[in-house]
């Protein structure tokens, strides 16, 4: 069966799909690392008793930071008596992956918002929110409602790259073999529904918020929803359905 060709914006390249489909990866999000951010996380680390990652790459850039502010150590040993919450099992890798710990909370449904309820009905003392600095905040808005106890440590600023977009709206519009471009988060599909002017393409939003984007800012676009909110599951509808 011939593979089918997706363009995939990032932020980072997903090499574990490429037996599956072909990949036009231009990242349209450029990841800039805060620097210091681990310094703040060591801080607030000994006041909570719990810590949130919502990306795979929040434990891998802190661990970054903590190098080099000569601090890692010290954030390895002092997290191992702490609780973990992640949004998926992608998450979930990169912690054991760079903090060598198993997490201890992923929601069935892997959004922010099921893991702030299922937040909601543990006792803790204090939440670190450790994420990006554009992050959607459904967690913030239902940990405050219910009166839990949180800080926000950003690690890392997501900036859309204008130049980059204007590249993908002059490619969509001479070529025509893209089959689906994948959206991966609410801030990826912001900026292609806000930049990109082109209707005739199969879109798949990953996770609620992101679906919200889209149907919110272009609800002209034909939009399919993985079953599961993960890349994984959104390979596995195109390779299960390869015709759009």
């Amino acid at each position: 069966m011939e593979k089918k060709l997706i363009l995939y914006f990032g932020p980072d390249y997903p090499k574990h799909i490429e037996d599956k489909v072909d990949i036009l990866f231009v990242p349209i999000i450029d990841i800039i690392p805060i620097n210091g951010s681990s310094k703040i996380f060591y801080e607030k680390l000994k006041k909570c008793d719990w810590i949130v990652f919502t990306s795979p790459r929040g434990p891998r850039i802190l661990v970054d930071d903590a190098k080099d502010n000569n601090i890692l150590d010290s954030i390895i040993n002092e997290i191992q008596s702490k609780k973990l919450g992640v949004v998926g099992p992608e998450t979930a890798k990169s912690v054991k992956k760079y903090l060598y710990k198993d997490v201890d909370l992923m929601p069935k449904s892997y959004t922010g918002k099921e893991l702030a309820n299922e937040l909601i009905k543990i006792r803790t003392d204090c939440i670190i929110l450790a994420r990006s600095s554009q992050g959607v905040k459904d967690i913030n808005e239902i940990l405050e409602k219910n009166n839990k106890k949180f800080i926000e440590v950003s690690i890392y600023d997501e900036i859309v790259n204008s130049e980059r977009l204007s590249q993908v709206n002059n490619y969509l519009h001479e070529n025509k073999n893209i089959d689906y471009i994948i959206l991966s988060s609410p801030l990826i599909a912001k900026a292609f529904c806000d930049y990109i002017r082109y209707t005739n393409i199969n879109v798949i939003a990953i996770g609620p918020s992101t679906l919200k984007e889209v149907k919110d800012r272009c609800p002209f676009l034909n939009v399919i929803v993985p079953n599961e909110y993960t890349l994984n599951s959104a390979i596995e509808l195109i390779y299960r359905n390869p015709s759009p």
